[in-house]
């Protein structure tokens, strides 16, 4: 199956040699998705701490120097290293309290989970997709933007939307079918550009589609 010419592997491969505007990138488009999923599994002091851990062990470790988009899904890769990492990280707290050392391993191939064994990951993985489409939205479609914000995150009704912006119910009916169009289309460039084939692309369509808004 042909590979995508996918946005992410280019990066991937960049950050493999190195280049600091890669890696940059890299860690912006994940990052957040990372931290949530650490404060979700009860975490939320060292969340942040944690999401650049995972970071590190991805470059320093050599896992995306390893990285072949024809070999696995990157969202499975990157839950492999997040469990790995969370898992040191509570060894290390546990080793404090015993007063001993615990030292980190790195990840084998046979540790990457399959897609969708991990649900609270997942969910976080489309909330950070979403919340970067809407930030595109809010700049592509601002009218879009708050209506559907308002919609979707604060469940307002198109009562209470109209009236907050000043907008009859059918201009904001109107806004919101429109800006979930759009927010669709941009979360499909996003598992575009992380999916190494159509077959991948659809798959993991299918899989996120249970997280997606209604």
């Amino acid at each position: 199956m042909a590979l995508f010419q996918s946005t992410l592997w280019s990066v991937i491969e960049e950050a493999k040699g190195g280049k600091e505007q890669a890696l940059r990138e890299f860690a912006e488009r994940y990052r957040g998705a990372i931290a949530a999923y650490c404060r979700r599994r009860g975490l939320a002091e060292d969340s942040e701490d944690l999401a650049q851990e995972v970071l590190l062990r991805l470059f320093q470790d050599g896992v995306l120097a390893k990285a072949d988009p024809a070999r696995g899904r990157f969202r499975s890769l990157l839950l492999a290293v997040t469990r790995n990492v969370i898992g040191h990280h509570l060894q290390r707290l546990h080793a404090k309290k015993r007063g001993g050392d615990a030292r980190p391993r790195q990840v084998e191939e046979a540790e990457i989970p399959q897609p969708g064994d991990d649900e609270d990951f997942d969910r976080e993985w489309v909330l950070h997709l979403i919340e970067n489409g809407l930030c595109r939205l809010a700049a592509d479609h601002p009218h879009y933007h708050g209506a559907l914000r308002a919609f979707l995150m604060q469940e307002k009704s198109y009562a209470e939307i109209a009236r907050d912006l000043g907008k009859t119910e059918g201009d904001v009916k109107n806004y919101v079918f429109r800006g979930k169009r759009k927010l669709i289309e941009y979360l499909r460039e996003r598992v575009r550009e992380y999916s190494a084939s159509a077959g991948e692309y659809e798959g993991e369509l299918r899989h996120l589609a249970r997280y997606f808004p209604q």
